[in-house]
């Protein structure tokens, strides 16, 4: 198998997806402070919807790379269910931080 379940490009991916996350929610934040009440509602709600566009589509697609690989290494060797669950788990963690950083500029912010 080449670079096993995980590869450069793959990993490069999530970790583009985390950073887009980060910086389009932290920027859409700052914004939502610095400007009027009415605007800063609009803005949050902007902010949260790309904070959850980005780790979706981020995840995604790492799930369907990893998916992908999985079944094949499943069909393979059975025994390495555990490990192929695990690495699916892991490209689930976008999703997961879009939907906290949404939280987070909706209600904490």
């Amino acid at each position: 198998m080449k670079g096993g379940l995980i590869t450069k490009k793959v990993l490069k991916r999530m970790l583009l997806s985390f950073l887009f996350i980060t910086i389009v929610g932290a920027s859409i934040a700052y914004a939502a402070e610095t400007s009027a009440a009415g605007m800063a509602t609009g803005l949050k709600a902007v902010g949260a919807g790309l904070a959850l566009l980005g780790g979706t589509v981020g995840a995604g697609y790492a799930l369907g790379v990893t998916g992908a690989a999985g079944i094949a290494v499943i069909s393979e060797k059975p025994e390495e269910f555990g490990r192929v669950l695990l690495f699916i788990g892991i490209a689930e963690t976008p999703a997961i931080y879009g939907i906290a950083m949404a939280i987070v500029i909706l209600f904490a912010i």
